[in-house]
């Protein structure tokens, strides 16, 4: 076992050297995007998967990117011993679709109401070949290039360099514009004798063909290196990890954050669930992450039937090509992968978009179409089918998933996260339903605008002439509505065994804040139905005053 690498005793140094980032026990994922030396790419979220194969951890990533193609540019501080492949855009719908969190809000009548007309709201591969530069394993100029080739649409180069300076000559040399504010976050992991993969896209391609990545080495614990994100990325930018294993995965350095319910916009579907989140992240001093979901998952993907590779390498035109990817009703799938891949094999003229001769390739039969099935078929079996048989082997060695998410701005980009798993932990459903309360008056007409929603966690509040009076809204990194209300129901610490160490419970302040005295029958009664605020509800509303915010 290699000995721990440690940081440097510089003020950023110590900022980061809680995550033991280079550690065997330790993994890198994210890094920074970057297109020139005065505008970085903003990157409005990161997705993440990992996963452990019993000898390496595999880090899938998801890369946002619009903009011009020559100016596409990501730069990851990583194990010298990583290697790097193609993942799958389509595994990111798949999480997305199955474990994003769900809010439902389902509408009960008060036994006086007339149910017979109750309307129930429900939410429920042209293959360049690259100039490698210096060999691999050869010096030059202060930088060691350990590997460049073509993968997929990128040409990915993993570098190790003496000083920043010679990391920045070689990258500028070789068409990576890296912004200067970066020198100072990227200095600590060169000290660390870090490695760094820098991905730009191959000459022939397109910003389209941008597809996320897998970077597999010898480790054990996740780990983010948020810190070079920072020159890249916007106020409470997503961060959405999901984590293999076969128990549930927890915050190792970061708090961990069970939110207010009471602040979720119910009627529409949880649309605000991010800026609550936003908000409880604040109130643990802008480090913390929430669980959307824990439990027993199957993310296997189906792997591309061998027989119809057969039919596309031996396809003679572009309608032989088109009737092999119908077996499977493909390319017409929504399937981001398949989608990117088809045009290495058909390959149309300029005015004709790839879409609109897939949705009529007999309307074009007079156009002049050039094919390559065996181009396109090795492709598929590349690009498509072995990150497939990756993710397959992947999901059925780690059967529980653990999806959590967090946002941070750039000042608070200074500390790695890091993730363990923890077996004592329960599952925590993606699904969550409110209940609407409905009352009627004396002549049996409904009272909508002052129904009662109940949550999951039993926090209630009346709404206000229809309107949640919790609701949070955030905009630029700052709370523009519910500023006072708690975003956090609980922060706690998480822990590798036993529950987790609750450090405030804002239960009762929340509950002070919503002071409905019963839920019976006829009733479902407030302060505002002609009582005085309680006074634990006076205290704990100016105790809202020490919540701290992110400014």
């Amino acid at each position: 076992m290699n000995p721990t690498l440690r940081l440097p005793a510089t003020p950023l140094a110590a900022a980061v050297l809680g995550a033991a980032l280079l550690a065997p026990s330790a993994a890198l994922a994210c890094g920074g995007l970057f297109c020139d030396n005065s505008q970085p790419v903003n990157q409005a979220a990161e997705r993440i998967l990992f996963g452990h194969d019993g000898e390496r951890l595999h880090m899938h990533v998801r890369i946002t990117y619009q903009g011009p193609p020559t100016e596409f540019g990501w730069l990851l501080p990583t194990s010298p011993d990583v290697e790097v492949s193609l993942s799958s855009e389509q595994l990111f719908t798949v999480l997305d679709n199955q474990f994003a969190p769900r809010f439902t809000l389902r509408t009960e009548l008060d036994s006086s109401c007339d149910r017979d007309e109750v309307a129930f709201a429900a939410a429920d591969a042209g293959f360049t070949s690259v100039d490698a530069g210096a060999a691999p394993g050869e010096p030059g100029g202060g930088v060691q290039v350990l590997s460049r080739e073509p993968v997929g649409p990128f040409d990915i180069a993993t570098l190790r360099a003496e000083t920043i300076d010679d990391l920045r000559g070689w990258l500028d040399e070789n068409g990576y514009q890296i912004p200067e504010e970066t020198d100072a976050r990227l200095g600590p992991y060169l000290e660390m004798g870090a490695a760094f993969v820098a991905v730009k896209l191959l000459p022939d391609r397109e910003s389209g063909d941008v597809a996320p990545l897998r970077l597999s080495f010898p480790s054990d614990r996740p780990t983010i290196p948020i810190v070079p994100t920072a020159v890249a990325a916007d106020p409470d930018m997503g961060i959405i990890v999901h984590v293999l294993g076969t128990r549930r995965a927890i915050p190792l350095n970061y708090r961990h954050v069970v939110i207010n319910e009471a602040a979720i916009d119910w009627q529409n579907s949880g649309q605000n669930y991010a800026d609550v989140v936003s908000q409880a992240a604040d109130e643990a001093n802008g480090k913390a992450f929430a669980t959307d979901f824990a439990g027993p998952a199957d993310i296997r993907l189906r792997v591309f039937p061998e027989f119809t590779l057969d039919a596309v390498r031996q396809a003679e035109d572009d309608m032989d090509i088109v009737d092999a990817l119908a077996l499977w009703d493909l390319p017409w799938s929504p399937d981001p992968d398949l989608q990117r891949l088809v045009r290495l094999g058909i390959l149309l003229p300029d005015d004709l978009s790839l879409q609109d001769y897939l949705n009529c390739p007999t309307c074009y039969r007079e156009r002049e179409i050039a094919i390559d099935g065996a181009a396109l078929a090795d492709a598929i079996e590349r690009e498509y089918n072995a990150p497939r048989t990756h993710l397959r082997a992947l999901s059925e060695a780690n059967p529980y998933l653990t999806r959590l998410y967090s946002t941070l701005s750039p000042a608070e980009m200074d500390l790695d996260p890091e993730f363990e798993f923890n077996p004592d932990l329960g599952d925590v459903p993606n699904r969550r339903t409110a209940i609407r309360r409905v009352r009627c008056d004396v002549d049996g007409n409904r009272l909508w605008e002052r129904a009662v929603i109940e949550t999951p966690s039993g926090i209630r509040f009346r709404l206000d002439d229809g309107q949640n009076p919790n609701l949070i809204r955030r905009q630029a990194g700052e709370t523009v509505r519910g500023e006072g209300v708690p975003g956090a129901l609980v922060i706690e610490r998480a822990l590798t065994a036993g529950p987790n160490e609750v450090q405030e419970d804002r239960t009762d302040i929340i509950e002070a804040m919503n002071p409905i005295r019963s839920l019976e029958s006829g009733c479902a009664c407030d302060a505002g139905d002609g009582a005085a605020p309680t006074t634990l509800g006076l205290l704990a509303l100016l105790g809202l005053i020490g919540l701290r915010r992110r400014r």
